[in-house]
């Protein structure tokens, strides 16, 4: 009995452990809905991070390579990098920078960082950001069902191309299986 309760509160102990780290990874700024979008890009941009990279830069007008600098020197998730890039974005300074300004200040989220900056809830900058958010995690969600269904036709091909080899390697369709 008393080493079944030890192993039960050594899991319970680890779960709360694994779902505190991951608590501490999701991005926050304070606004649930930001928040919930940021926590998507997260996931979506797992799917394909280069993709995901590219269309910051395009979108932002900010060269991927600053991008993925400051993500990797900083540690960032895909949701802090798409606030650090809107952010720079927005005051005109480099992504490296809001990064940094952001990982010094931490625990206080980007919506802390967000109101020092000038950005303040309900403004139209911050109106911005949602929509901004919205549109990628829009924008990833399109890109990847058309990933998978140019891999849906590239496996078909296959398939056909797999089908005919075996069909010849049989004899099929040369007329050597006719009887005489």
């Amino acid at each position: 009995m008393k080493k079944f309760l030890t192993a039960t509160t050594c899991l319970v102990f680890l779960g709360l452990l694994v779902h505190g780290a991951a608590l501490a990874q999701q991005t926050t700024t304070g606004d649930r809905k930001l928040d919930s979008l940021l926590g998507k890009i997260n996931q979506q941009a797992k799917a394909d991070p280069e993709g995901f990279i590219r269309q910051l830069s395009q979108k932002h007008n900010v060269p991927e390579e600053e991008i993925w600098q400051a993500k990797k020197l900083y540690g960032l998730s895909d949701g802090d990098t798409f606030m650090a890039t809107v952010l720079s974005r927005i005051f005109k300074r480099p992504v490296g920078v809001v990064a940094e300004e952001y990982k010094k200040n931490q625990g206080q989220g980007w919506g802390v960082m967000a109101m020092n900056m000038g950005i303040k809830p309900g403004s139209p900058e911050f109106k911005q950001m949602k929509a901004n958010a919205s549109g990628s995690v829009d924008h990833m969600k399109t890109m990847a069902k058309a990933k998978k269904k140019q891999q849906k036709q590239e496996m078909e091909k296959e398939r056909e191309r797999n089908r005919k080899i075996k069909d010849e390697t049989q004899g099929k369709g040369q007329g050597k299986g006719k009887k005489k």
